[in-house]
């Protein structure tokens, strides 16, 4: 430690205090020289007697008169655990629901069914005309074709890329919420989604497509993992799933002169809003036969919104 000492650059508190390895202690050694300021304040503040001293390595020394060793220590420990930060709470266990793969499989059949009455114009029905969106008359009686709109799509591409986007999502909220919560809020995020891209967009906008939806998932998906998240922290640890699940939206939102991009971002929205409220909010879990009921109800949804659609043609 002798032969050490002559590499040091020291600092002192004390000016009149020399380095004498036998007669002085190290009572801290660590790599800020922040906290070493700290703690030199702190032993400052008890009169004690002591030295800051930076090695040529990068780490920070606080030596003491032996005679003081140990009350520097106990100051020093004293210190550092009035002051540690508390552990953030750990979220509570994630809960899975089995059966996921249930909502994933009806949602792809409904979208390959009305796929197959499109292109066959079952019943002489034009059935992209009885159920698209037409903004102006979304706003006013027809408000079923914020939901009809939802399960058509214009051509193949189009199709499989809601197939897969929104299967993937929707997997994992339903291993989240339960398939039959989790495609409930889904189909509610793209009605909602469809009702304000209406309210905003001229009278005579017209779309198709799940992708609303698709993004309402997102949504959802977004405002899960941020509820989860860490309650403390920086703003940033905090903010940090919004931003991916934004920067996700930018990235897979963005098509060519067809996409409605108003949509996603009014699906995204009020994915997240349902998502932010079903969490803090609603305990569904707590709600006996919850799955069947949600299931049953967006199930109905579907059914009565084509129901008054075709009834119009």
């Amino acid at each position: 430690m002798g032969s050490a000492s002559a590499r040091y650059g020291a600092t002192s508190e004390t000016k009149d205090m020399a380095w004498n390895p036998d007669e002085q202690v190290i009572v801290w050694r660590g790599g800020s020289e922040r906290d070493c300021a700290e703690l030199s304040l702190v032993l400052t503040a008890r009169g004690i007697e002591h030295r800051r001293i930076a090695d040529g390595s990068g780490f920070f020394l606080l030596v003491v008169p032996a005679a003081d060793a140990r009350r520097a220590g106990d100051e020093i420990r004293a210190y550092r655990a009035e002051h540690a930060a508390a552990p953030p709470p750990m979220p509570p266990p994630l809960r899975e629901h089995a059966g996921a793969w249930t909502g994933v499989a009806a949602y792809a059949s409904v979208l390959m069914l009305f796929a197959i009455l499109t292109e066959q114009a079952v019943l002489g029905v034009d059935w992209r005309r009885a159920g698209m969106l037409i903004a102006g008359d979304v706003i006013g009686s027809e408000w079923w074709r914020a939901i009809t709109a939802l399960t058509l799509h214009s051509d193949t591409v189009h199709l499989a890329s809601n197939l897969a986007f929104g299967g993937f999502f929707g997997f994992f909220l339903g291993r989240y919420f339960g398939p039959g919560v989790a495609w409930l809020a889904i189909l509610l995020a793209g009605f909602i989604g469809n009702a304000l891209n209406a309210a905003i967009q001229p009278a005579d906008h017209r779309s198709i497509g799940a992708s609303t939806a698709v993004f309402g998932a997102l949504g959802l998906l977004t405002a899960y993992t941020w509820r989860r998240g860490p309650g403390h922290g920086s703003l940033r640890a905090r903010l940090a799933p919004i931003v991916a699940g934004i920067a996700l939206l930018a990235f897979t939102g963005t098509g060519g002169e067809q996409t409605d991009i108003f949509a996603h971002l009014t699906g995204f929205a009020a994915g997240f809003g349902l998502g932010a409220l079903l969490l803090h909010k609603l305990d569904v879990s707590r709600v006996r036969y919850a799955q069947a009921i949600a299931g049953a109800v967006a199930i109905g949804l579907l059914a009565v919104s084509w129901v008054l659609a075709l009834a119009v043609v």
